[in-house]
């Protein structure tokens, strides 16, 4: 299994490892999202569908209706993945919200529609959709084993601080950006100070115009460091 840690200090440092997901993952892809009440798994939902284009205004916690589906309308993660020169695969059209908090045993799960959501061999999503479930224990025989999904556990350390580890099948290591999505943190642009996504084609620049605006700074001598240039900063 490939494994890692990120601590994120704000929902929107959440929110772009959430869009880093979204450019990894494929049709069928199931997410098991773990984590006690109120540790910010709705936050990092809401990053996860505005990535893949879904309306992320759409996204509340599920847990009085059990399953959200949102359309997505267009997946911001093929341009990326097209830019790399990789082939970005069949699209993203919905988004697979399951709650599973109330459930009391996998019989819940007969009146949702269930068999339209997964298939229901394989138990990955829809060969048109991701799945993202809350609670994944609570319906454990429903889903792929660990090995087959990606299983994420948010931990909330202190105000506005949370802990995201992360397992993913050795399978994924293949994917594009999947290296950088585990490689790199989010970060916050130099320029723009808003928090970018690990697999960002300008990371760790918001966009192209931050990024050349740095670029600007750097040859005419208009950029200044706030300390003296220490010798392991010349590498």
């Amino acid at each position: 299994m490939l494994r890692q840690t990120w601590q994120l200090v704000s929902e929107e440092a959440t929110a772009a490892l959430a869009a880093g997901l979204a450019s990894v993952l494929r049709p069928g892809d199931v997410v098991a999202l773990q984590g006690e009440l109120g540790a910010g798994k709705t936050t990092f939902t809401r990053g996860l569908a505005a990535a893949l284009g879904a309306d992320a205004g759409l996204v509340s916690s599920p847990t009085f209706v059990f399953v959200h589906v949102y359309p997505v309308a267009g997946n911001r993660s093929e341009s990326i993945v097209q830019k790399k020169g990789a082939e970005s695969g069949p699209p993203i059209r919905r988004l697979v919200h399951v709650d599973a908090y109330r459930l009391t045993s996998d019989e819940d799960l007969e009146g949702l529609g269930w068999d339209q959501l997964f298939d229901s061999h394989t138990k990955q999503a829809a060969s048109d959709a991701v799945a993202l479930v809350e609670w994944p224990e609570r319906i454990a025989s429903k889903l792929p084993e660990p090995s087959a999904r990606a299983t994420l556990r948010i931990r909330h350390l202190r105000e506005g601080v949370r802990a995201i580890e992360g397992t993913f099948p050795d399978a994924w290591a293949t994917r594009p950006l999947m290296e950088l999505f585990l490689d790199r943190p989010p970060a916050v642009c130099p320029k723009t100070r808003v928090w970018v996504s690990p697999t960002a084609p300008t990371y760790p620049f918001a966009n192209e115009r931050a990024r050349g605006s740095d670029l600007f700074g750097w040859l005419t001598e208009g950029y200044s460091l706030p300390r003296a240039i220490k010798p392991e900063d010349e590498e």
